[in-house]
């Protein structure tokens, strides 16, 4: 069974006070064009808030759940928060600068995944960066439904034809919070020009 709106909120609550993501600011480097960016499961918006910080003067933060908190946003930056499920949101074409999914994208079925994923990079303007996690096959929550998982081979193929920046395998025993294995695909790719 997949996660459901409560346990993301609750989520939400215990990483409020988290840095953006270190993936999410190196991946800023690789940004040629600071228009539009998408924070795709903001989560806490700690990614938001660090992408409104960073010069965009568009910014993006889609989630299933409510806006979490009030963040600030800088004077002449446009910024929305859309509550939507990944798969009801509606990519305009050659549009995003960056796409910021991280730790969220695999949380949808393998058939919602493909689609959301086309339209991602759909989504991205020529030069535009995506950058986030897919979920290998050998992480604890592997047997979960609502949850899609992909070894090596199947994540070369879905990042086909986008030039690879990082491409991380990840394989760890977190031991801090509880005890789970996890397996998953660091990645920061550009959609060629």
């Amino acid at each position: 069974m997949g996660i459901g709106v409560l346990e993301w909120e609750k989520y939400q609550k215990n990483t409020a006070t988290g840095k953006p993501r270190s993936l999410l600011v190196e991946a800023i480097s690789y940004v040629s064009e600071r228009n539009v960016a998408m924070d795709f499961g903001a989560g806490a918006l700690n990614d938001t808030q660090f992408l409104l910080e960073s010069g965009f003067k568009e910014v993006i933060a889609l989630d299933i759940t409510p806006q979490f908190k009030e963040i600030t946003v800088p004077n002449g930056i446009n910024f929305v928060y859309i509550q939507k499920a990944f798969d009801q949101y509606e990519f305009a074409p050659n549009y995003l600068d960056i796409i910021s999914a991280q730790y969220s994208l695999p949380f949808m079925s393998d058939s919602v995944f493909q689609k959301v994923w086309n339209h991602l990079r759909i989504g991205l303007k020529n030069g535009g960066v995506f950058t986030g996690q897919l979920f290998g096959l050998r992480d604890d929550w592997a047997h979960r439904d609502g949850i899609t998982f992909y070894g090596e081979d199947d994540v070369k193929k879905l990042i086909n034809g986008l030039e690879v920046i990082v491409f991380k395998e990840q394989e760890f025993i977190e031991e801090i919070t509880r005890k789970k294995h996890w397996h998953y695909f660091d990645l920061i790719v550009r959609k060629p020009y």
